[in-house]
């Protein structure tokens, strides 16, 4: 079976879509399960493969110049990237089903199965880019409309989009997403080299990965961050990883002053290799945001044995179960003694990441592309195709 995926997310510094593409079809790949053709914006190629670091950030820079300087920057990629996918696929890939991971599908004729990762456009629009709201609400009717089948990938976006959307539960299928082998527990020798490459040391910071955007929470952690006793913010600094996303103006009002006495590292863009050994040595990572369709950085850290503090809304109870402390996002007095409780007590925290590393190995990627190409077969029988 060939499956045509659309892979522009690739095509720059990877957030959560993009790992989602990358791990997902990495793993059918690897499994055999499916022939993959991934549309790469200027090309469609066979088998998945990221682009260069170079690549990406150089990427980044014109998205960057062009968020500046061009007219609705967002619809206008939006508009050159549906005419190359349809002279693209126009004569060729017509027997492929077409799994768009990125809520709105490009131009094909054929079978189409959708990924929405989460509804925050319509649930929270104040905490996205009024262009990218416009475009969701305009286009994501006809898209669903469109689909054959809607792959979620919590029970909480399913919801989510059932209450916006008049959409049969049997239209929907939820598929867990998981943590890469890459993450996993470092012994400390493993850690002294990359970590000094960005200028850390095991066992000494509090982590928290996620691009910054106000839906990430950022500022209430920093307030929390900053109620901790001096010598614990001394001892373990907070260093977040992420690129910059937009509206970031308060974010970074808040964090000045905790930069200032170097108890704050915002890290920006961190090389994919040196993601795995940066939560490998964390003392723990916190991750308190409003609104997750899965929430892969808390499982991430699971995976890699550090204790884990989240909020506890949307999908992420889903992801961390009873193997992290949860807190009310909004609960700046919570998040604080519950930071406070995992550095100063370290057996308890030792115990906690012991417990998340067991639940993450529940999650598994294998499961999550075969589950996924149930849904083809699925959709292909009913279009009354050959699997």
């Amino acid at each position: 079976m060939k499956v045509l995926v659309n892979g522009v997310p690739l095509l720059s510094p990877l957030t959560g879509i993009g790992q989602y593409i990358r791990h997902l079809f990495t793993a059918m790949d690897q499994l055999q399960l499916a022939e993959v053709c991934v549309h790469y914006g200027l090309r469609i190629e066979k088998g998945l493969h990221l682009p260069c670091e170079r690549t990406a950030q150089t990427l980044t820079r014109v998205n960057g110049l062009a968020q500046r300087f061009v007219p609705y920057p967002r619809t206008a990629r939006r508009l050159v990237e549906k005419a190359l996918f349809a002279y693209q696929t126009r004569f060729a890939l017509q027997d492929a089903l077409y799994h768009e991971p990125n809520y709105v599908p490009m131009p094909f004729d054929g079978p189409l199965v959708l990924t929405i990762c989460d509804m925050s456009c319509f649930d929270h629009p104040d905490t996205h880019p009024i262009e990218r709201v416009r475009l969701m609400q305009r286009e994501m009717p006809r898209a669903l409309d469109r689909a054959d089948h809607i792959v979620v990938i919590s029970e909480s976006s399913g919801h989510a989009l059932q209450r916006w959307f008049d959409i049969p539960s049997e239209k929907i299928t939820t598929t867990y997403l998981a943590a890469d082998a890459r993450f996993r527990p470092h012994n400390p020798a493993e850690l002294v080299v990359p970590l000094a490459e960005l200028k850390l040391v095991a066992g000494s910071y509090i982590l928290c990965v996620g691009t910054l955007e106000p839906r990430k929470n950022l500022t209430t952690l920093f307030t929390a961050f900053a109620g901790l006793p001096a010598a614990l913010r001394q001892r373990y600094p907070l260093v977040v990883a992420g690129m910059s996303g937009w509206n970031t103006q308060q974010l970074m009002q808040s964090a000045q002053v905790l930069i200032d006495k170097g108890e704050l590292r915002l890290l920006g863009y961190v090389p994919d290799a040196l993601i795995p050994p940066l939560y490998a040595g964390a003392a723990a990572l916190c991750y308190p945001s409003r609104y997750e369709g899965f929430g892969l950085p808390a499982l991430e850290a699971m995976a890699s044995g550090v204790p884990v503090l989240t909020s506890n809304q949307t999908s992420l109870p889903e992801v961390v179960g009873d193997a992290g402390l949860m807190v009310n996002p909004d609960d700046v007095s919570a998040m604080r003694d519950s930071l406070q409780l995992m550095l100063e007590d370290r057996v308890f925290a030792q115990a906690l990441g012991t417990k998340g590393l067991a639940r993450a190995q529940s999650f598994s990627w294998e499961r999550c592309a075969r589950e996924t190409v149930d849904v083809y077969k699925q959709v292909m029988r009913s279009r009354g195709r050959a699997v």
